[in-house]
Order: C-alpha cells, then sequence, then structure tokens
C-alpha cells in the first residue's frame, strides 16, 4: 500500500544519461541526512533479470533494489515490478529513490492507477494466435488477454493522484551529449556481452521457454543475430547503438509527458547536465520542500 507520508525522490531519463550514479549517490546523502534507510529502487523493465548484467548495464556503485531480481524464463509484469517495490518500500525509512528507465513502471509506481491482472500462460498463448493476423498483434494481443479474462476497464496509465510526496530529478541531455554516451554504452555491450548472449542463445537452442521480451530487448536481439550468424560483430554493434537511441527518443518523450503531467503535484527539476555538482544539492534542497 502507499504512504503519503513517504517520499519519493524520483531520478528518470532516457538510457545513458546517468541516471544510475546520480540515484546511487542521492540514496547515500538522504541514508547521511536521515539516519534512516534510504534504499534505490531500479525502475527498468529488462534489469529486473538475471544473466542480464552487463547487457543491460546493471553495474552500479553500490547494491539497489530490483536488480538482477527474476530469471529470464520469467515474465515479468508492472503489476509485479509495483508490489515488489511496494514492499521495499514499506519496510524503508521515509525516504526512498527510484532509478527509472521504463516510463510505463514509473507511471504505475507513482500514481494511484488500477493496474491489470495476471493472466494465465493458457490465455496469453491463445490470445496471441488470434491476434497473429491483427495490423498491431502485440496490441491486439493483450487486449484479447484482458477480455478473457474479464478485466475491467482500467482508465488512462496517466490519470490517478500520486502515491507519494514526490520529487523529481529528470535528466535530459541534449541529443549530441546522449548520442555519444549511447555510442559508447553500445560498444561496450558488443565488446562484453557475448558471453550472457551465448547463454541465452544455448537457452533457446534447448527449446527453454525464455520470456520473448528478452529474447527482444536491446542488445540481446543484436548479439543472437551475430551468434547464429545473421550479423557481423560490428554490424551488431550499430543496431544496438540505433535501437538505443530509438529508445531514448521515445523515453524523453515519456518523461516529458510525466513532468507535464505531473506539475503542480510534484516538486519537478529538469536539467542537461548529470554531471554537474548541483545536481544533489537541488535535490538536497528540496526535501523539506
Amino acid at each position: 500500500m502507499a504512504d503519503p507520508a513517504k517520499t519519493a525522490f524520483v531520478v528518470c531519463g532516457p538510457t545513458a544519461a546517468g541516471k544510475s550514479a546520480v540515484a546511487d549517490d542521492l540514496a547515500d546523502q538522504l541514508t547521511i541526512d536521515l539516519g534512516l534507510r534510504a534504499p534505490a529502487i531500479v525502475v527498468d523493465s529488462v534489469q529486473v533479470y538475471r544473466g542480464l548484467g552487463r547487457i543491460s548495464n546493471q553495474a552500479r556503485r553500490r547494491p539497489a533494489e530490483l536488480v538482477g531480481v527474476a530469471p529470464v524464463t520469467e515474465r515479468w509484469t508492472m503489476a509485479r515490478h509495483r508490489e515488489a517495490a511496494d514492499a521495499v518500500i514499506s519496510a524503508s525509512g521515509p525516504s526512498f529513490v527510484l532509478d527509472a528507465g521504463t516510463g510505463m513502471y514509473l507511471n504505475a509506481l507513482l500514481l494511484d492507477i488500477p493496474l491489470a491482472p495476471q493472466v494465465p500462460e493458457e490465455v496469453r498463448e491463445k490470445a496471441k494466435r488470434d491476434a497473429a493476423g491483427s495490423p498491431n498483434p502485440r496490441r491486439s494481443s493483450r487486449e484479447m488477454e484482458l477480455k478473457m479474462v474479464g478485466a475491467g476497464e482500467r482508465g488512462s496509465i496517466w490519470s490517478g493522484e500520486p502515491r507519494y510526496k514526490t520529487k523529481i530529478l529528470y535528466l535530459r541531455p541534449d541529443r549530441h551529449t546522449l548520442d555519444r554516451a549511447i555510442a559508447r554504452r553500445s560498444g561496450k555491450i558488443a565488446d562484453e556481452g557475448l558471453e550472457e548472449a551465448e547463454t541465452l542463445y544455448q537457452m533457446v537452442e534447448e527449446g527453454r521457454d525464455v520470456n520473448p521480451s528478452v529474447l527482444e530487448a536491446v542488445g540481446v536481439r543484436e548479439l543472437l543475430d551475430h551468434l547464429s550468424g545473421r550479423a557481423s560483430l560490428p554490424d551488431a554493434q550499430e543496431r544496438i547503438a540505433t535501437r538505443t537511441r530509438q529508445l531514448a527518443r521515445r523515453q524523453t518523450r515519456w518523461f516529458d509527458k510525466l513532468a507535464r503531467t505531473l506539475q503542480g503535484r510534484a516538486h519537478v527539476s529538469v536539467t542537461d547536465n548529470p554531471t554537474a555538482h548541483h545536481l544533489l544539492h537541488t535535490m538536497h534542497d528540496t526535501m523539506g520542500a
């Protein structure tokens, strides 16, 4: 359950914007200032999976919650992420940090909105088959799933009041700066992520039921194509960079809308310089606001 007496300090922004380092520093600062545990909770639909540490950039300076907690054969959901995060928040002190890259998951944590129920696997598979010929199979399949389990109208994911007192630091680097960071990260994924991709490739070859969302994740799909001979490693790296740039644009549009949606109901700070020393001071100065 949400606790309006608790404060969510949100560090959000597109991939490669530098969120993890800022979130870790902020969690440390809150813990020191308050004398109580202030956890950093990762809000990311890919970092939640084990075995993707390098591909999904899970390395960070301090431990964080909801990183590598699910096997790649599981279907992690937005509702499950909120449930797991709520458990961490309940056990924490009065403040916590959300390191957020997946906008939909962040909305589910911050806003009091009803979420879809868990869908049995057999229902999911039937909906997938029935939606195969539609213009947008993924969306149609999801709509069919919800109808099959009798889920009612849930309303917009942008509706609902904040579940916590909320302070947002939105890291929004300019496009050229972000593209350079993405190029560096893509090279690192191509250099260091092959072992993880090889494990996934072997699992698929053995007929293991790996979550399709994992197989389609940025970095995973491209390295699997390389391992299967469909792409050279340089080609895979370039495709990782292209898809990451596309993802970053979508994330930016989402967080732009979130900042507008919460205007007047949350403290929102936007910066294009995630390495600037004033970032933590900006958040620190709003702690008591």
